[in-house]
């Protein structure tokens, strides 16, 4: 799995790229012949209130389906990339699934035509 990560700030680029490898690895291993790419994009939110605050980017580029985005705020970096990745794998099922059940419908029906 083709995983991209994008870090805009200094926020331990290294410990995040391997922590966000091994949670999408988890996560996503099981249907990984069906996505293109993984970017990752992390970054503080520039709060004007003080408060650090980062943000997590995922989007998971599937073949033969839309591409599935989410987006996660939060204090800890290792947090935030740990809820976008159970969001995002929960998008990019959901979004394979509905996928397959079209390309059935599209399949059943032109059986039914000829």
């Amino acid at each position: 799995m083709d995983i991209r990560l994008i870090a805009r700030t200094d926020l331990g680029h290294a410990g995040l790229a391997d922590h966000a490898q091994r949670r999408l690895s988890y996560r996503l291993g099981h249907c990984s012949e069906r996505i293109a790419h993984v970017s990752v994009k992390l970054g503080n939110t520039g709060s004007r209130r003080g408060f650090r605050d980062v943000y997590c980017v995922m989007q998971v580029q599937l073949r033969g389906a839309r591409a599935a985005t989410v987006v996660d705020i939060g204090g800890d970096p290792h947090d935030t990339i740990d809820r976008a990745a159970d969001r995002v794998s929960r998008l990019a099922e959901e979004t394979l699934r509905q996928a397959d059940d079209r390309h059935r419908t599209n399949s059943s029906a032109k059986e039914m035509v000829a």
